[in-house]
């Protein structure tokens, strides 16, 4: 684990007694995307581990963001694997370099306080209050243990935004598809490629070029 990583794990800590068992504590050390999470309290609300990967949001800040200055965020919705939405911060850890090298994330699961004012709200008709249900929740991180999910679950979200059968899309389209995989930081995983050669039935080599003139700015 790296050293500036490892601070954290006391700070984690601290959190977890506080804050109480409805709230997942981790820490991820991005030195590996697989494996990422490397400290994680309360694991059972996620169904996640030690071992397991890194986020699609997280995936998404490193592509994105990580040069910039934004040391934190807050108060978002993350779902499970189970499609629990979750109450999620995230706290973006940098080296001396302001390079972004892992992060320290908290997850809280208030599906039973959620019950407990429905109830209440029940006794006072003239109540009213937003409740946010899994529905109908704005979802911006997906908590999967898996790293191969993870791209799933992405290439799935981006092509069904075109509407069309993969079968049926022109090349035009599937360098669309891969631009936005690709500023995503989906191929920043293992196995991606072949994940999205399967997915829109093309070979590796293809989606190699594809990604290598998209990063070049010319066209396929």
């Amino acid at each position: 684990m790296n050293k500036e990583i490892q601070k954290y794990i006391p700070i984690a800590d601290f959190l977890s007694k506080v804050i109480g068992d409805n709230t997942e504590v981790l820490i991820h050390d991005f030195t590996n995307f697989q494996k990422s999470i490397v400290h994680i309290i309360n694991g059972n609300i996620s169904n996640r581990a030690i071992g397991d990967s890194i986020t699609d949001l997280a995936l998404e800040f490193l592509k994105k963001e990580s040069k910039g200055n934004t040391q934190y965020l807050f108060n978002y919705n993350s779902k499970t694997n189970n499609n629990k939405v979750l109450y999620s911060s995230t706290f973006f850890i940098r080296d001396e370099n302001n390079e972004v090298i892992g992060a320290l994330c908290l997850n809280s699961d208030y599906t039973e306080i959620e019950k407990s004012f429905s109830l209440i709200s029940s006794f006072l008709p003239n109540f009213n209050r937003q409740i946010v249900t899994n529905n109908h929740a704005e979802v911006k991180e997906n908590l999967s243990s898996d790293s191969q999910q993870i791209t799933l679950n992405k290439i799935d979200s981006v092509i069904d935004e075109f509407g069309i059968s993969p079968s049926r899309m022109t090349i035009d389209e599937k360098t669309k598809i891969i631009s936005e995989l690709q500023e995503f930081g989906v191929f920043m995983l293992r196995g991606s490629v072949q994940e999205v050669s399967q997915k829109l039935s093309m070979s590796e080599p293809s989606v190699y070029r594809y990604i290598k003139k998209i990063k070049s700015g010319s066209t396929v």
